[in-house]
């Protein structure tokens, strides 16, 4: 059992605090899991197994994602007991909607109450497009159920696929909607902000690659994570949503 989400501020009030960074190391390495297989998607499908989800961005910004066979939302509906699946995007919204999905049109950084509570709610690779993460989390934590947890997935930025090609262009060109990334250190710090706890997150390494650091006497490297996938769920601060 981990103990609680660290707050840095209590260390020091200088975020680059020896101290201070010490023990968010530590505490992220008591919470951090280690998938040796598989996606953020695959764990997500198995943590949602026969629960009510709440899906915030199923569009995916075209309709030709939606039309794919691994569509996100379809493959959480085939798992999940009950889903509601919000975007911002009208048009695919009402399209989806005359095709028989439960979907909605809302804005998941905004005061909206969906009158709903949901057993989890899914961010899948939303959180690094929104103007307001912090909002957007609150948003989640305003829909979930006693016992509720929030799944997010974003990519890594530090991932060996990002660095390759930096070095190989000299620059690297992200999804052109994103507008920041997510680091376990980071993510920690918009619970906080947000009143949540973040009491897990996970990264995706090949055992070969788990194997190889073993014989090395090192620990596994994220760079090797393509994605990350960090849960959160309600805290006990006063600060909470």
């Amino acid at each position: 059992m981990t103990g609680a989400m660290p707050d840095w501020t209590a260390i020091s009030s200088d975020p680059n605090d020896k101290e201070a960074m010490a023990a968010v190391r530590r505490w992220l390495e008591s919470i951090r899991v280690i998938h040796q297989q598989g996606k953020p998607l695959d764990v997500i499908l198995r943590r949602i197994e026969g629960r009510k989800v709440l899906d915030i961005g199923i569009c995916e910004h075209d309709e030709r994602y939606m039309e794919d066979p691994g569509w996100k939302h379809n493959r959480i509906r085939e798992r999940a007991s009950e889903v509601l699946g919000i975007d911002i995007l009208a048009p695919l919204v009402e399209k989806l909607a005359k095709a028989g999905y439960r979907v909605r049109v809302a804005d998941a950084t905004g005061e909206e109450d969906l009158g709903e509570r949901f057993d989890a709610v899914v961010i899948g690779d939303v959180i690094e497009h929104v103007n307001d993460p912090v909002a957007l989390l609150r948003f989640a934590a305003r829909h979930l159920a006693d016992g509720g947890e929030i799944l997010v997935s974003t990519p890594n930025p530090f991932a060996r696929r990002v660095t390759r090609k930096v070095i190989e262009e000299g620059m690297f060109i992200a999804n052109l909607d994103h507008v920041f990334w997510v680091t376990p250190s980071q993510a920690m710090e918009l619970a906080r902000r947000a009143g949540l706890e973040l009491f897990e997150y996970g990264c995706f390494i090949h055992r070969r690659r788990i194997q190889r650091a073993r014989l090395l006497r090192r620990p596994p490297s994220e760079a090797y994570s393509d994605d990350y996938l960090y849960c959160f769920r309600k805290g006990t601060s006063d600060s909470n949503p």
